[in-house]
């Protein structure tokens, strides 16, 4: 097809998976032969950009820089915004991704505006109290009522049918990954000489630390727990009330975490909601076994069939520990199927046919 001009506008690049899902779309779209530009509403950039063809551009050069002002600040983004995109051919298409983005997106004027949801604002709002539950809904159905929408998985759908947004259309695309990538960085070299289980999920309250920490605490094999996280003072202070200072190793960000992953014996995920979790994914592309639980929305899309066995119930330390055990008996395996359907390629058709439409 004739090759369009994408933009794609993202928060920053902070080291979150969603983020790197939104460096994996746009490089699926260079790679085939579109134009890109993906623009960052804060100069925030953890993930090494280097290697990326495509031009980067931030709005602001400091984070927070016009968000204090609240609506006033979100014009003056949507302003910058719209100045820079005109430095450009003019775009076919504008994919949005993250609300602080999807709030400068909702403001420009621009005729083809996908919005791409990337976790479960059900789950997210049943969490807060009752007021602030209600304000973000009222925030959420101004930005997305009448909008297209793009969600990564499908039950994310059902959440918005059940907030009562009214979108103007709804895909289920899921993020894409690059496969052959991602093994090939697992297969570099470690440092570590011992047996371990490994969560590779950033330091955030949804992650639920809490109850992996509690679980670690109760599994019967002598086993060391890896983190692929920032050490955040909390997380320090989790691990020593539990006195699991030398059972857990704190490693930090990882610009190659799939090295890590390839080796541990486990990933193990606690979170109490989730989009698409990538690390569940990239684990089972690199042959890692995954404990989970079934939160909202994304694990139960990815462990499928004999691999369901595997999803335990929320907040609930106990079982999860029971499962960490049971897999770590067990010699998991992990078929073709699974993981294809989140290849690039095959995620890229889905995309293509959005390039190809009229609208």
């Amino acid at each position: 097809m004739k090759s369009k001009n994408i933009a794609i506008v993202v928060t920053d690049l902070g080291g979150n998976g969603a983020e790197k899902s939104v460096l994996n779309r746009a490089q699926t779209f260079f790679e085939n032969g579109h134009n890109v530009v993906l623009f960052l509403i804060e100069n925030v950039k953890i993930y090494d950009v280097d290697n990326y063809k495509f031009p980067i551009i931030a709005l602001t050069q400091r984070r927070d820089t016009f968000k204090f002002l609240g609506k006033i600040g979100d014009y003056i983004y949507a302003k910058i915004l719209e100045y820079k995109m005109k430095q450009f051919e003019k775009f076919d298409i504008v994919f949005s991704h993250l609300p602080r983005a999807d709030r400068v997106v909702k403001l420009i004027k621009h005729p083809n505006k996908y919005f791409v949801i990337h976790m479960s604002y059900k789950a997210e709002l049943e969490k807060f109290k009752k007021r602030r539950a209600a304000k973000k809904l009222k925030l959420y159905r101004y930005l997305y009522e009448g909008e297209k929408i793009i969600t990564v998985s499908e039950a994310m759908v059902k959440d918005f049918d059940t907030l009562g947004i009214k979108y103007e259309s709804a895909e289920v695309i899921y993020n894409p990954f690059n496969i052959d990538e991602i093994r090939q960085k697992g297969d570099e070299s470690i440092e570590l000489d011992f047996d371990y289980i490994i969560s590779s999920s950033a330091f955030k309250k949804q992650k639920r630390y809490d109850v992996l920490l509690d679980a670690f605490k109760l599994i019967k094999h002598d086993i060391k727990l890896i983190v692929l996280a920032t050490p955040h003072p909390n997380l320090i202070s989790m691990i020593k009330e539990r006195a699991l200072e030398k059972k857990v190793i704190i490693l930090g960000f990882q610009q190659n975490p799939y090295k890590y992953i390839k080796n541990a014996k486990l990933l193990v995920l606690a979170s109490d909601r989730e989009g698409l979790p990538r690390v569940v994914v990239e684990s089972l592309i690199l042959g890692t076994p995954v404990v989970s639980t079934d939160c909202p929305t994304g694990p139960a899309e990815v462990l499928v069939n004999e691999l369901s066995r595997w999803l335990v119930p929320m907040d609930n330390p106990k079982l999860l520990a029971q499962k960490i055990d049971e897999a770590l008996d067990e010699k998991i395996q992990i078929e073709d199927y699974i993981v294809e359907k989140f290849g690039k390629q095959n995620i890229y058709k889905k995309l293509e046919q959005l390039l190809k439409e009229d609208r």
